[in-house]
């Protein structure tokens, strides 16, 4: 993609230091550029809300979403131009949210990097509503390690806590994980080992092996090592949960293979929107597919929760889990990367790296 025009701007409370943001432009005839920018949003932009409050970015997940958002994706990048990043942490730049100034913060969905600018970038605004204190014990870029992946594989794993029918578990139950070299793969994989599951952890990239087993996965293996082959609408049923990152085909197969009681948390579709399946397992299994949403079902005080949750579990994960740190000249190659399902574990972005 063509880059925007580098431009100076100096940033709220720094004073002398440059603003900046990785942007990305749609034109009306379609084409898409995106790179660094100044970062325009300023104490006095006529357009913030007078309940916007000012962070300083410290460190934003870089998530699949966002890398469609990169891409101008119509479905991610609702406006033009737009800010990538659904979540981001860093420090209040006043006191504001009942916290006070320099207090540390985290931020996440409120349809930040996707109608209104995100986390790539040195400050961010955002509602003061949509704020939230920072855990004790987590750096910024600790916090963004997990981020909403973090928050979606807790979200999965109590969903699937609640749904699966514990009646007919066996001793030897297996619990599988699709995508597990991705950020949320990895984590559900860690909390649902942390739970005391038998995790299997599916992924097409032997390169993950490692840290997916000291992340607590019983087994790692390719999804044609797991898939049933039979033409048959239900297989054996061997899964008790699963968490699907993938969708598409995969998921369509996993769900033959789910046994009676079980269900499946459906968080992505890198594998593609279409689920090719029948009826037969809802109906003749009672399996049940559920659908996760990390941007827009929690509320303030959930995300609270969990954030205290990610917290406790990040010493368990901290020298096992795969994180790179990005400058935001590198949001454009990690963007196509991860789309071309080259990367492992997660990635932060570092705007002042």
């Amino acid at each position: 993609m063509e880059s925007p025009t580098e431009a100076s701007s100096e940033a709220p409370g720094r004073r002398g230091a440059a603003a900046r943001c990785w942007r990305v432009v749609r034109a009306s005839d379609g084409s898409v550029r995106g790179g660094v920018a100044a970062w325009y949003r300023d104490a006095h932009d006529e357009s913030a809300a007078a309940s916007d409050v000012l962070v300083r970015v410290e460190a934003a997940g870089f998530n699949y979403k966002d890398a469609l958002a990169c891409t101008g994706h119509p479905g991610v990048m609702r406006v033009t131009p737009l800010v990538p990043g659904i979540d981001a942490a860093g420090t209040l730049v006043g006191a504001a949210a009942g916290l006070p100034d320099g207090a540390p913060v985290v931020v996440t969905g409120n349809q930040m990097g996707e109608t209104r600018d995100g986390g790539f970038a040195t400050h961010l605004r955002m509602p003061a509503a949509a704020v939230l204190p920072r855990p004790a014990g987590l750096s910024a870029a600790e916090a963004m390690a997990l981020g909403t992946a973090g928050l979606t594989a807790l979200l999965a794993c109590d969903r699937l806590d609640r749904l699966v029918d514990q009646r007919h578990a066996r001793t030897d139950e297996e619990w599988l994980v699709t995508g597990a070299s991705g950020g949320v793969g990895m984590l559900a994989v860690a909390c649902l080992a942390a739970s005391g599951r038998r995790v299997v952890a599916c992924t097409r990239k032997p390169a993950a092996a490692a840290a997916l087993a000291a992340l607590g996965a019983a087994a790692v293996a390719a999804p044609e090592e797991l898939v049933d082959s039979s033409p048959k609408s239900l297989a054996s049923g061997r899964w008790g949960g699963v968490v699907d990152t993938v969708g598409g085909r995969l998921l369509a197969d996993v769900l033959r293979s789910v046994r009676t009681g079980g269900a499946v948390a459906a968080i992505g579709m890198a594998g593609g929107s279409d689920l090719p399946t029948t009826v037969h397992p809802f109906i003749l299994r009672g399996v049940t597919l559920a659908g996760i949403d990390a941007a827009t079902q929690p509320t303030q005080a959930e995300r609270l929760v969990l954030w205290s949750r990610l917290a406790a579990l990040w010493p368990r994960l901290r020298d096992r889990f795969p994180v790179v740190r990005l400058p935001l000249d590198a949001v454009g190659q990690r963007a196509a990367a991860l789309l071309r399902g080259e990367t492992i574990g997660r990635a932060v972005v570092i705007p002042d790296l």
